[in-house]
C-alpha cells in the first residue's frame, strides 16, 4: 500500500552522471538513487550516460554489468580507463673493440713491471663489425577514453662514431672497417688507422719514417734517426738519443735513453719501461717504472709506477699529478723540479702568441707611414700608377695583419683564461721524497730539505703543505 508521501510525488528514475578525468584518461560514474518508485538504472542506461559524455573506449563492461545488477548510489566508479602512450627506446651503440686506451702493463711479483706484456694493438680486418646499432623503436600508440588517439615520441637516433677508414653496412647497422688496419678511438670517433711494421731497426738500412697511419718497430730507433706517425707508434725495442713524433700513442717496451738531441713527443700516451736523459712530451699520462735525469712533461699525469718505481733528478712538469714510489737522491741530494698544475702546451702557446702578436702590430706600425705618404700623393693628384698599385697592395697586407692581430689577442684571451684555472695538482711519494727535491705548484714552490715518508704535496690557502699520501 503506497504511502500518502508517495502518492503525493511523481517517480523519479536513477540518474547517472558521468565525468571524464585525469586529462581525458578516465571515466568516472556516479548514480543517484531513484526516488519515489522510480526505475533503477540498467545496463543499457549506464553505457547511454556513458555515450552521451562521448566515452568510447576502454569502458569495463563487467563493472557496468554489476552496477546494474546491485546498484551502488553516491559512489564514484572508475568505468573506463586510457591506454597511456609509450616512448620509443633511443638507439643504442654496442661497441665490438675495445675502447680504453688506459691498459696496465702486469707487474710481476717482485714490482718489476712487463711492458711486453701489453696486449694494446688492437687490429681489425676489412668488414670486421667495429660497432652495431640496435635501431630506436618507434613506441607505442595510446588512447584516452574520448577515442582520441595519443601519439608517443619516437626513440632518439645515435650517430655512428664514424672515422677514417670505416664505412656503413647495407642495413645501416653496422660500423665496418673500410680497411686492415689498427682500430682507435680518436676524439669521438672510431678510426682504422693502417699499420705500417719495421722488421728490425729503423737504422741506416730504413733510414727515417714518415708515415700515414700506425708504426710497429719490432727493434730500437738508433739515435741520430727520425721517426714520424699520423697514429700510434710501437716500440718493441728501445730509443737512443733519436726523435719520436706521434699524433696517437707511443709505447716503447724497453726504455727511452736521451743524449740531449733527440725526444719523444705524443698527442697522446707515452708508456717505456725506463726513461733516461731523455725529453718526452705527451698530451696525456707519461707512465714508467723509471725516470732519471730527464726532461719531462706531461698534459695530464707522470706515474712512475712498481713498487720499485723511482723518480731521480732532472725536471718533471705534470698538469695533474706526479706519483712515484720514491723520488729525488736517497744517499745524496740530486736536484730534482717537479711542477704540477701548469700546462706545458698551454703555457707553450701563450709564448707564441706573445712573440707573433709583437710582430704584427711592428708590423703593422712599419706599414702606417708608407700608406700615410702614398695617400697624400693620391690627394694632390701627383700619385702614379705604379705607386697606386703600392698603395692597394699596403692597405690590403695592413687589414690582413690587423684581421690577424684581432684572431691572435682572441685567442690570447682565451689562454689566459684557461692558464688562470690552473695552478692544482699534488705530489704523491708512496715510500719517500729525499731533500733536494723542488716542489711547485702553480705559483707556489717548496724546497724540501727534509726526507718525508707516505707523503703528499699539495696547495692550499697558505701555500704548499703536505698530508698522508692520498693518491
Amino acid at each position: 500500500m503506497e504511502t500518502s508521501r508517495e502518492q503525493d510525488h511523481q517517480p523519479i528514475d536513477a540518474i547517472v552522471k558521468v565525468t571524464v578525468t585525469s586529462g581525458g584518461m578516465e571515466a568516472e560514474l556516479f548514480v543517484f538513487p531513484p526516488q519515489y518508485g522510480g526505475v533503477q538504472p540498467t545496463a543499457e542506461k549506464l553505457l547511454s550516460a556513458l555515450a552521451e559524455a562521448k566515452v568510447t573506449y576502454g569502458i569495463n563492461h563487467e563493472m557496468i554489468e554489476s552496477l546494474a545488477a546491485n546498484p551502488q548510489y553516491n559512489q564514484k566508479f572508475t568505468v573506463a580507463k586510457g591506454l597511456q602512450s609509450v616512448d620509443g627506446t633511443p638507439a643504442e651503440l654496442e661497441y665490438k673493440v675495445r675502447l680504453s686506451k688506459d691498459l696496465r702493463p702486469r707487474e710481476n711479483p717482485d714490482g718489476s713491471v712487463d711492458y711486453k706484456d701489453l696486449g694494446i694493438v688492437q687490429n681489425v680486418m676489412e668488414n670486421d663489425v667495429l660497432c652495431a646499432k640496435k635501431p630506436a623503436s618507434p613506441g607505442e600508440p595510446g588512447c584516452n577514453v574520448l577515442g582520441v588517439a595519443l601519439q608517443p615520441r619516437p626513440g632518439r637516433d645515435v650517430a655512428f662514431p664514424m672515422g677514417k677508414n670505416t664505412k656503413l653496412s647495407n642495413d645501416q647497422l653496422q660500423l665496418l672497417a673500410a680497411c686492415d688496419g689498427q682500430v682507435d678511438m680518436i676524439g669521438q670517433n672510431l678510426q682504422v688507422l693502417n699499420t705500417y711494421t719495421i722488421t728490425g731497426d729503423v737504422s741506416n738500412a730504413t733510414g727515417n719514417i714518415n708515415f700515414v697511419g700506425s708504426l710497429i718497430i719490432n727493434g730500437n730507433v738508433l739515435a741520430g734517426f727520425t721517426v714520424q706517425a699520423s697514429g700510434n707508434i710501437t716500440i718493441n725495442g728501445s730509443v737512443e738519443d733519436a726523435t719520436v713524433i706521434a699524433e696517437g700513442n707511443v709505447i716503447v717496451t724497453e726504455g727511452i735513453l736521451g743524449g740531449g738531441q733527440g725526444s719523444v713527443k705524443a698527442e697522446g700516451f707515452v708508456k717505456a719501461k725506463y726513461i733516461q736523459s731523455g725529453v718526452v712530451i705527451a698530451g696525456g699520462d707519461i707512465e714508467s717504472t723509471f725516470i732519471q735525469h730527464s726532461n719531462i712533461q706531461s698534459n695530464s699525469n707522470v706515474n712512475v709506477i712498481g713498487s720499485r718505481g723511482r723518480l731521480t733528478g732532472g725536471r718533471v712538469v705534470a698538469r695533474n699529478n706526479i706519483n712515484c714510489a720514491s723520488i729525488g737522491g736517497k744517499n745524496n741530494v740530486i736536484p730534482t723540479t717537479l711542477e704540477v698544475g701548469s700546462s706545458p702546451a698551454t703555457a707553450e702557446r701563450h709564448r707564441e702568441l706573445e712573440k707573433l702578436i709583437g710582430t704584427t702590430g711592428n708590423q703593422i706600425s712599419s706599414l702606417l707611414p708608407g700608406i700615410s705618404m702614398l695617400e697624400r700623393m693620391e690627394k694632390e693628384g701627383s700619385i702614379t700608377a705604379d705607386k697606386r698599385e703600392m698603395l692597394n697592395q699596403a692597405k690590403a697586407a695592413y687589414q690582413q695583419l690587423n684581421r690577424n692581430l684581432a684572431e691572435m689577442e682572441a685567442e690570447m684571451e682565451r689562454v689566459d683564461e684557461e692558464l688562470s684555472k690552473l695552478g692544482y695538482g699534488s705530489v704523491n711519494a708512496k715510500e719517500s721524497i729525499y731533500p733536494g727535491v723542488r716542489i711547485i705548484i702553480g705559483s707556489e714552490q717548496m724546497l724540501l730539505e727534509n726526507q718525508y715518508d707516505f707523503t703528499s704535496f699539495i696547495r692550499g690557502s697558505e701555500g704548499i703543505s703536505f698530508v698522508p699520501y692520498q693518491a
